[in-house]
């Protein structure tokens, strides 16, 4: 038995043996191109693909060729030197890296069967180009087909839904009527391809533009060379212009090469002449010209193919490759006896590769942080991002904010908190890429979305649309933002990998073209050697995405990520996958709880992404604070954001480490390949500052500056004024009773006095417009005391004027009849918001806080506090009214006694020790005019000054009587649903009745919904409100019934736990409406918790009755 298996183990030891052997010989492997000698592909066989060219697609490279096999022969009718075998058809081959080739087999065979088709063996097939056309996901083979004595001279098209076939033959036609014989196809940047071809008898080169489905002419072409005889085209473009290399007609004899420049692909075309250099130069190395590659991952480096024809032997026809040299002006192509890429400069790379991203031709897997600089003090910028890298990011995600960066037109600040540069290069020496999203328009809570105020000057603004005016500057201002930053792209050896295109413009229209254009400047200025993408919603990305560039999806914590990359994945199956925007937390609203998201959620999330290879980037990582008057607004209505952007991320507000930091630091240790993380920095230890009293103050209305005279209301924007106060001042007539006072629109919280005294508030939150003015005798004054808070970030509302937008009205009643009246004659006080108006203010000592009317007074107030050893505090300002915050010139934000935020940051950066400087501008007044500094914030401190819900108390829906308009079932899952009414249905008032749930519980939940209207489409939302909700879940949360229509998909209206069914939610319109259906989304969960199962719904003229 021992022997038996001795014998056995000796038996398969050697078959084992050769078989490795045999593999190993099969695997050829090329070091070096050797021009003009036998190329072998990686099966030993000589590489068969001549008159070829190439398609890089995916990070692999597609050789495609006639392959020619068998006898050359010359025809006994042949009257010229017409050599050929016959057709075998259009070879593949693919490689990583040019040198080492794969035979993919034959991807447009011969037709045997059939002697009139053109792929008949008896036929003539040359010259074969493949491109690949992102709109159709088609890969479009161009070719010279001919009869075999050469009179056909057509244009041959197939098309694959792979890149290695098998194509299926379209047909032959002459394009543009014309002859077409010797050609090549050519993609431009801007995703128009091109069919070049030698006509008319060779002896004039035409250039004809193809149609969108590239596979036919659009009829635009051009006549070049003409009469000049040039054939084998070969296309390449550089630095913004296209070159042509070309061969004479002399048939298989060589001749000298040609090239030629043109600014325009249609030419004109100017010859430089022949770029040849060396031995045999003036016969272009006994070679012809048949395509120009360039090399992914070397600089400026483009290959030149020639095919050295052996007549006799079509076969044996040998390949001479030869890289292009530039030496400024000069173009050569010198020969070389052999060569491989090692002496070329390497170019760092970033593109989408086959199911990932490939970052210098390797998989690469984004593990991205979401950080602002300008929210961050700069002083602690390379701390903030060593803490992103401890926790296992391999990249940091970055908005670039349009109006941080050019206040005025033309005026152009990237210095200290806005030096972009520096902070790229940051990133770069912690070892981080760098994603830039420069807008222009980016959201983010920021004000107006980062486009600047001074834009809505120019009244008639059609903000991010195909607006003259606005892509004019645009334009400019990616051109500022592309001086800073285009030399630190990873092609330039610097950080960034990839450039966003405009930002989730899915929620604010559908308009390729314009998103076009905005990809067009983009590329314009930083080249065509980064990577490009655009995100969006599952939901809405497929109305504005552009065929050329990367698709990414946003969505946040408890998402379910098979559904949100299920249209993807469908719609480019080897798309790589990326979450761009990771939501880990939310952002506050004043009057709102502080929002939180549980780490678990994040953290589930982020596992089922990076298990799966799918790219994310944390939104946010580290939130920081909006500064100043940065902080943004979001609609419908009108929810201003808080100063602090702590966003509940891992890193807080003021950069330490939360426990979801660590949770998150520990999971993303299992995604290191086999690195560690970096060590965590050293945090900075907040301080406690003794209480201190203010002690001057500059009352506003005895500081107010030189007037304006205006006949009429006009907003702040057209006085030239973007940030601050406005105050308008008139005169009353007389009022002998009480009359209502309309502010049409005060934006965004008035204050209005008469004869100094304080008569109330309108604020915008909550739609207030009126209130009553008292009896007064002809000639009292009338202040109306605006301040701006942040412009519209969300939306379609984001062209949101400040001050008062239209008008203000009187109507009282005069001898019984109702009078209204249009106030005119007002002057007009601008109050900028800058440190250097609120020092030139006169200050007096406090000797009180209230005026001679017992009133709160507005003003500046100012005093001096002391530090021992200046870091990080939170400044308290619970007993303070509503306004905005300097320290030491630095503008940390708004404060609002409403809260949830009761503190403002201060970073240590701008402390100094012993004496430090304080300004607050309170438009309402201080209770107490103190403060002191915290070593923890207050974010969560809400003073509630109206309802969170909207249900009065006892107040019950009393639906006896109502007949829905609908009833139906809503379908179990994620994703939009939509129902149709059976007919158009007329109302201002619309009840959604929800009957029972999915899972059998209480809970009902939306997470969006829309009515439409007669013609289908959605019902604008910009004036809903919620007249009535039965249950809302309010309690440390914000699912308020109003959640439905806040143009977030991942918020949500929720009921109460326990609240049992039916639930109802009532919404006005804002006016009647013919609806024709309703759509309605559930929340994102793959669970959907929540979820509604049978509904009703009710539309009424007038208001339901409760």
């Amino acid at each position: 038995m021992r022997n038996i298996f001795w014998s056995m183990t000796l038996v398969v030891a050697c078959l084992f043996g050769a078989a490795t052997a045999q593999a190993q010989k099969q695997v050829t492997t090329n070091n070096a191109i050797v021009p003009g000698e036998v190329w072998n592909d990686t099966d030993g066989n000589p590489i068969n693909a001549h008159g070829g060219g190439i398609l890089y697609h995916e990070g692999t490279y597609y050789w495609y060729g006639e392959y020619k096999k068998g006898k050359t022969i010359l025809p006994e009718w042949a009257t010229w030197e017409c050599y050929r075998t016959d057709v075998t058809g259009v070879s593949c081959y693919s490689s990583k890296d040019l040198l080492n080739w794969k035979f993919e087999g034959i991807v447009l065979p011969a037709v045997k069967d059939d002697q009139g088709h053109d792929l008949h063996t008896s036929k003539v097939l040359e010259r074969p180009k493949v491109i690949y056309n992102p709109k159709t996901k088609k890969f479009v083979m161009w070719a010279h087909v001919e009869s075999a004595d050469y009179s056909k001279a057509c244009a041959g098209v197939a098309i694959s839904d792979s890149p290695t076939g098998e194509f299926t033959y379209l047909g032959s036609f002459r394009p543009n009527g014309a002859m077409s014989r010797d050609q090549t196809v050519f993609v431009d940047d801007d995703g128009r391809a091109y069919h070049f071809y030698s006509s008319e008898n060779n002896a004039t080169l035409y250039i004809s533009e193809l149609t969108d489905d590239y596979q036919r002419p659009s009829g635009r072409y051009t006549r070049n060379f003409v009469k000049e005889s040039r054939e084998a085209p070969a296309v390449f473009k550089r630095n913004g212009k296209y070159y042509m290399l070309s061969s004479g007609c002399t048939g298989w004899d060589p001749n000298q090469a040609e090239l030629a420049v043109a600014d325009s692909i249609m030419g004109e075309w100017k010859t430089i002449g022949n770029p040849c250099t060396g031995t045999d130069a003036d016969k272009t190395f006994y070679a012809q010209s048949t395509y120009v590659q360039k090399v992914m991952g070397k600089k400026d480096m483009y290959i030149a193919m020639f095919d050295r024809w052996n007549k006799k032997d079509l076969e044996n026809s040998r390949y001479v490759w030869l890289p292009f040299s530039f030496e400024g002006d000069k173009i050569t192509i010198p020969w070389r006896d052999k060569w491989n890429f090692d002496s070329f400069a390497d170019q760092g790379r970033f593109e989408a590769g086959k199911g990932t991203f490939l970052l210098n031709g390797k998989p690469f897997v984004v593990k991205a942080a979401e950080l602002h600089y300008p929210r961050i003090p700069k002083p602690y910028w390379d701390q903030r991002i060593k803490l992103c890298k401890a926790l296992g990011m391999n990249t940091v995600c970055l908005y670039v904010f349009w109006n941080s960066h050019e206040p005025q037109p033309g005026v152009y600040d990237f210095t200290e908190q806005n030096d972009l540069a520096e902070f790229c290069r940051l990133c770069q020496q912690n070892d981080m890429y760098v994603i830039l999203r420069p807008g222009p328009y980016v959201c983010a809570e920021w004000e107006m979305g980062g486009l600047p105020w001074w834009l809505l000057k120019k009244k008639d603004v059609r903000l991010r649309e195909s607006d003259p005016y606005f892509i004019e500057r645009v334009a400019l201002f990616e051109e500022a933002v592309a001086k800073q930053v285009k030399d630190l792209t990873i092609a330039n050896g610097g950080p960034i990998i990839m450039v966003q295109v405009e930002n989730e413009y899915g929620s604010y229209g559908e308009d390729k073209g314009y998103v076009s254009q905005i990809r067009d400047i983009v590329r314009a200025n930083f080249g065509n050697d980064i990577a490009l993408f655009q995100c969006d919603w599952a939901s809405n990305f497929t109305l504005n995405g552009l065929d050329d560039l990367i698709w990414t999806m946003n969505f946040g914590t408890g998402a379910n990520v098979d559904q949100q990359f299920a249209k993807l994945k469908q719609l480019r199956p080897n798309s790589p996958l990326m979450c761009s925007e990771f939501w880990s937390g939310w952002f506050d609203k004043w009057g709102a709880n502080h929002e939180t998201r549980p780490a678990a959620d994040m953290i589930k999330g982020i596992d089922d992404m990076l298990s799966r290879g799918i790219s994310f980037s944390l939104y946010m990582t580290h939130g920081g604070t909006n500064w100043g008057h940065w902080a943004g607004a979001n609609s419908p209505g009108f929810a201003p954001d808080v100063t602090s952007y702590d966003y509940d991320a891992p890193i807080s507000e003021s950069g330490q480490t939360t426990p979801k930091y660590w949770a998150l630091r520990e999971a993303m240790a299992k995604y290191m390949d086999g690195e560690k993380q970096a060590k965590v920095p050293a945090l900075i230890k907040p301080i406690s500052i003794p209480a201190f009293r203010f002690t001057e103050m500059a009352p506003l209305f005895e500081n107010l500056p030189a007037a304006k005279k205006d006949e009429n209301i006009r907003t702040m924007e057209e006085y030239n004024q973007g940030f601050g106060s406005i105050l308008y001042r008139t005169t009353l007539p007389e009022l002998k009773s009480p009359a209502t006072l309309t502010v049409n629109d005060a934006h965004d919280y008035a204050q209005v006095f008469v004869d100094g005294k304080y008569i109330g508030k309108l604020d915008r939150r909550n739609g207030e417009k009126q209130l009553v003015l008292p009896a007064c005798v002809k000639g009292s004054r009338l202040d109306i005391l605006v301040e701006a808070m942040g412009r519209i970030n969300f939306g379609r509302a984001i062209k949101d004027f400040k001050g008062i937008t239209k008008n203000v009205e009187l109507s009282m009643d005069i001898n019984g009849y109702p009078f209204v009246c249009d106030l005119k004659n007002w002057e007009v006080f601008n109050i900028e918001d800058t440190y250097e108006f609120y020092q030139g203010m006169k200050f007096q000592p406090i000797e009180s806080l209230t005026d001679r009317l017992g009133q709160r007074i507005p003003g500046v107030y100012r005093a001096k506090f002391q530090v021992k050893k200046p870091s990080d505090t939170f400044l308290n300002f619970e007993t303070w009214g509503k306004g905005l915050v300097y320290v030491n010139g630095y503008a940390l934000g708004r404060i609002w006694e409403i809260g949830p935020q009761q503190t403002l940051y201060v970073p240590g950066c701008w402390l100094k020790k012993g004496e430090n400087e304080i300004v607050v501008f309170d438009i309402v007044g201080p209770k107490e005019a103190k403060s002191e500094g915290l070593s923890e914030p207050l974010l969560d401190q809400l003073l509630v000054q109206k309802p969170l819900t909207h249900r009065n108390e006892g107040e019950n829906l009393n639906l006896s009587g109502e007949k829905p308009v609908f009833t139906g079932s809503f379908k179990p899952g994620n994703g939009w649903q939509e129902v149709k009414f059976n007919k158009p249905v007329t109302g201002r008032y619309v009840c959604i009745e929800a009957l029972n749930s999915q899972d059998g519980k209480d809970l009902a939940c939306i997470a969006e919904m829309y009515f439409l209207n007669k013609d289908g489409s959605r019902l604008s939302r910009e004036p809903w409100i919620v007249k009535y909700a039965d249950s809302e879940d309010v309690a440390h949360v914000n699912r308020s019934a109003d959640k439905t229509f806040d143009l977030q998909e991942s918020t949500y209206w929720s009921t109460e736990k326990g609240s049992p069914y039916p639930h109802t939610i009532v919404i006005d319109l804002g006016a009647s409406h013919a609806l024709t259906g309703f759509q309605c989304l559930p929340r994102m969960e793959s669970e959907v918790p929540g979820g509604i199962k049978d509904f009703k719904i009710y539309v009424k003229g007038e208001n339901f009755k409760y």
